[in-house]
């Protein structure tokens, strides 16, 4: 390379470079966020020094090993064994601390301030906190996201066997609360169900480029074992015909063995607690969501106008969204059914479209039955 130094090549010629990063709409869709009281870091984040409230500490399958420990820690292994290239955002809040005078010390970052300013960051909500506050933890949380419907969903694990009898103070305070949340029940009081089915449905991309629209339930993984209680030798059994139907009466879900011999479980259950469909609110929020931002950046750019040109530019943004889920199967039969730009409704400075498009929404399989006939000679003897 003695040559180069001082020639033409170096001298007089170049190929400057720009690097342009550009922001990947709904990327939160992909991702989950944990709420944590700060009194908790030393225990669930002992890999770093100093935590404080109003914190969001993102950790992905190459930190979480290092950083965190405890109950934490086993929730989240399922999770990135599965989801190896997601992310989790740890958002740390605090409460009110009582005093010697009687008057509290005010929190400095509660949990509906860090939720207001981190609620972006995933789309999955998840709470974790000691036995005693694990209900209300749930219920606080809750209520933020069912006023967020668009950009947040609360997915809840738990251990209480008392679901299983329909007495849970757990179910009991979420009913109560008009949650609309996804809870998954197993038996396992060192992981959280929800969470390990969220990592093998963060899994792997589908043809949008992201996981989102992937199964959310009765999909085979390996990272937890049946939601029943273990044996002797720490085999867990699979719920009985009357406890499926105690949860699924409350539309919680649970985990049963694949049957192949293989280490393989399913989440059965695909409702939040309102009845909604898990898969299919994901998807509607996604493509709003997506659809908003994209249609933002359009109309924004100098000299937009309100005509033909800017309609199907908005109907393309759109179309573009939605075709991706058409071809892995999640949506078919998509149909654009917005009128001719001459036919909108006179509204100002808005372009107002009531009826722009139809899909069908393709759920999975939950269950087969093939009837048959064999003939056969009778037998003489």
């Amino acid at each position: 390379m003695s040559q180069f130094k001082n020639s033409i090549a170096q001298v007089n010629v170049n190929y400057p470079i720009e690097t342009v990063i550009t922001p990947m709409a709904g990327e939160n869709y992909s991702r989950a966020m944990i709420f944590m009281h700060v009194d908790q870091a030393e225990t669930y984040l002992p890999g770093i020094l100093t935590v404080e409230a109003g914190q969001l500490i993102e950790l992905d399958s190459s930190n979480y090993g290092e950083l965190t420990g405890g109950l934490l820690k086993t929730w989240l292994v399922p999770f990135f064994t599965k989801a190896t290239t997601a992310k989790v955002g740890i958002a740390v809040y605090d409460t009110d601390v009582p005093s010697a005078t009687g008057d509290p010390e005010p929190a400095t970052a509660p949990l509906a301030d860090v939720y207001a300013a981190q609620k972006m960051y995933g789309y999955f909500k998840f709470a974790i906190a000691p036995s005693a506050d694990y209900a209300q933890a749930q219920v606080d949380l809750s209520n933020l996201c069912k006023a967020d419907p668009l950009y947040s969903v609360l997915w809840v694990g738990t251990d209480d066997e008392s679901i299983l009898s329909s007495s849970s103070s757990l179910m009991s305070a979420l009913v109560t609360a008009q949650s609309t949340a996804r809870v998954i029940y197993n038996s396992n009081s060192a992981i959280n169900p929800a969470l390990a089915q969220l990592g093998a449905s963060l899994s792997v991309a589908n043809p949008t480029g992201t996981p989102v629209g992937n199964s959310c339930d009765m999909v085979q993984f390996n990272t937890i074992a049946a939601s029943g209680p273990a044996d002797s030798n720490g085999e867990h059994a699979n719920l009985t015909a009357t406890q499926k139907a105690a949860l699924d009466a409350q539309k919680v879900g649970y985990n049963t063995w694949v049957g192949d011999g293989t280490e393989n479980v399913v989440t059965e259950g695909s409702l939040y607690l309102n009845g909604d469909s898990v898969a299919a609110n994901w998807v509607k929020a996604y493509i709003e969501f997506v659809c908003k931002i994209k249609t933002a950046n359009y109309i924004t750019r100098m000299n937009t106008f309100r005509n033909n040109q800017t309609y199907q530019a908005c109907l393309l943004i759109l179309s573009d969204t939605v075709r991706p889920f058409l071809a892995f199967g999640r949506l078919d039969n998509f149909q654009i059914t917005a009128p001719v730009f001459a036919d909108l409704p006179e509204s100002g400075d808005q372009i107002i479209v009531p009826n722009a498009w139809q899909a069908d929404y393709i759920d999975g399989v939950r269950a087969v039955t093939i009837y048959g006939t064999l003939y056969m000679d009778q037998p003489t003897r």
